[in-house]
C-alpha cells in the first residue's frame, strides 16, 4: 500500500502544471519519498553543464534530456537546505557530453588531416571540444561497439578509436588557442598506457554477462518500436493517421508490453510526414538502405534512453547530480531530440530507474486530437491496463527475441527488401 501512495505522490509532483505547483505538492509531501529525486526543465535555476544544449552553425548539436539550459531540483537535502536560515543550497555537479561512433570518426578524422562533408561541423566543433570546461566521455561508441569486439578482427580498429578519444581527452587546449595546432598534453607513450587501459575496461565489460544484458534489453526496447511504425507506415502509407495510430497503441500494450511515450510521439510523426520525416528517410519500400539505417535509428535512440538513465547515476565523488548530454551531427535525429524534450525526470535512488514526464501539451504529439486515439491512449494509461501489461511483460522473454524475428520477417516482406 506504501509504495502505491509513493508512486502517486511522484506521479503527482512530476505531472504538475508548473514548478511551483510541484513545489507546493513536494513541500507537503517530501517526507514520504526520501528516496525520490527530481529534474524540472526551467528557463530559470542552476545551470547544469556548459553550454548543453548547443547549436553548431553548420547543423551538429549538443542536446540534453531538457529544452531548458536550466534546471529546477527537488531533494530532500537541497529542499531542506533551500528553506533552513542559509535561504540557499550549494551542491556539487558533474556533466559530460558523450560522443557516439559517428561523433567520434568525424572528430579523429580531423585529428588526421582528412577531409569529408562535415568539414565545416567539425572545426567548429573541435574548437568547442577542446576548451577546458567542455568535458566528453565515449560511453556511446563503447555501447555501440560492444558486442564488436567477440570478434578479434575489431580489437585493432576499436583500440584505434579510443587511441582517438583518448588523444581529444587530452589536447593541450592553450596550444590549440595560441597557435592552432592540435597537441596533446601528454606523451605517445603516455597515451597508448591510458588507450590500453581504456580497451581493457571495455574488454571486462563485454564479457559482463549483466551488462551486456542491460545493453542489448534498452536496444531491443526501441528496436521493436521502430519496426513496428516502419510496418504500418510501409504497408500502407495512405491510412488515416487515426488507424496507423490505434495499431500501434495496440502493438504497444499488447506486444510490446510497455508504453514507450517518445517512440509513440516519433511513430505519430513518421506517419504524418513519411519519409518527408528526415530521420526516416530511408524507410521506404524498395530501400536498398532501409536495414542499415534502421540499425543506426535503432542506436540514436538507445543513446537517448541512456542519458535518461544516466541522469540517476551517482558519480561517486560527492556530486549530487549528474548532467549528460549528447552531440551529434545526424540532423534527422537532432530534429527528433526536439521533437521529445522532457520537462521533468523522476528517479528512485534506491533503485536509479528514471520515470520521464512531457508537457501536457505533448499529448497532442501522440493523439494528433483525435478523439479515438486519444481515449484509447486514456484508456492504456489507466491503472487496470498497466496491470496488464505488467502480467505480459513477465511471459515476454528477456530480449524480446521471439517478437524480433517475427517483426522483422514482416518488415522485410512488405518492404521487399531482404535483411
Amino acid at each position: 500500500m506504501m509504495g502505491y501512495i509513493k508512486e502517486k505522490l511522484v506521479m503527482e509532483i512530476g505531472n504538475a502544471d508548473s514548478i511551483s505547483e510541484a513545489l507546493i505538492l513536494y513541500k507537503n509531501f517530501y517526507q514520504l519519498i526520501p528516496e525520490y529525486k527530481f529534474v524540472f526543465s526551467s528557463p530559470k535555476g542552476p545551470y547544469p553543464g556548459f553550454e548543453c544544449n548547443k547549436k553548431f552553425k553548420h547543423g551538429a548539436a549538443i542536446r540534453s534530456l531538457f529544452n531548458d539550459e536550466n534546471v529546477v531540483v527537488f531533494d530532500p537535502l537541497t529542499f531542506e537546505e533551500m528553506f533552513s536560515s542559509k535561504g540557499c543550497s550549494t551542491f556539487r555537479i558533474d556533466y559530460s557530453i558523450s560522443l557516439d561512433s559517428q561523433a567520434l570518426s568525424y572528430l579523429q578524422s580531423y585529428i588526421n588531416g582528412k577531409k569529408h562533408n562535415h568539414e565545416n561541423d567539425i572545426e567548429e566543433v573541435f574548437k568547442f571540444i577542446v576548451k577546458k570546461e567542455t568535458q566528453v566521455d565515449s560511453i556511446l561508441y563503447e555501447m555501440e561497439n560492444l558486442m564488436n569486439l567477440d570478434n578479434p578482427e575489431n580489437h585493432p580498429k576499436i583500440f584505434d578509436k579510443l587511441l582517438g578519444y583518448q588523444f581529444i581527452r587530452n589536447i593541450n587546449p592553450d596550444v590549440f588557442e595560441r597557435e592552432g595546432g592540435i597537441n596533446a598534453s601528454i606523451s605517445k607513450n603516455e597515451l597508448f598506457i591510458n588507450t590500453d587501459a581504456h580497451f581493457k575496461r571495455m574488454m571486462k565489460n563485454s564479457q559482463d554477462l549483466r551488462f551486456r544484458e542491460g545493453i542489448k534489453f534498452r536496444h531491443s526496447q526501441v528496436y521493436i518500436y521502430l519496426l513496428m511504425m516502419s510496418i504500418i507506415q510501409i504497408s500502407s502509407p495512405s491510412r488515416s493517421l487515426k488507424n496507423k495510430m490505434l495499431e500501434m497503441l495496440s502493438f504497444a500494450h499488447n506486444k510490446a508490453g510497455f508504453l514507450a511515450t517518445r517512440e509513440i510521439m516519433i511513430a505519430k510523426e513518421f506517419f504524418e510526414r513519411g519519409t518527408k520525416f528526415p530521420f526516416f528517410s530511408k524507410i521506404h519500400k524498395n530501400s536498398k538502405k532501409l536495414w542499415s539505417a534502421l540499425n543506426g535509428m535503432v542506436w540514436d535512440l538507445t543513446h537517448y534512453r541512456y542519458l535518461e538513465q544516466a541522469i540517476t547515476f551517482n558519480m561517486g565523488n560527492d556530486e549530487r547530480y549528474f548532467f549528460p548530454g549528447i552531440l551529434s551531427y545526424d540532423k534527422g535525429f537532432i530534429e527528433v531530440m526536439e521533437l521529445t524534450p522532457l520537462k521533468t525526470v523522476a528517479f528512485n535512488t534506491n533503485g536509479n530507474i528514471p520515470i520521464p514526464f512531457y508537457d501536457v501539451g505533448d499529448g497532442s504529439k501522440i493523439t494528433g486530437n483525435i478523439k479515438e486515439i486519444r481515449n484509447y491512449y486514456n484508456e492504456l494509461c489507466s491503472d487496470a491496463k498497466r496491470k496488464e501489461r505488467e502480467t505480459s511483460r513477465e511471459l515476454q522473454d528477456n530480449n524480446f527475441a521471439s517478437l524480433i524475428l517475427e517483426l522483422e520477417n514482416t518488415l522485410e516482406s512488405v518492404a521487399n527488401v531482404p535483411r
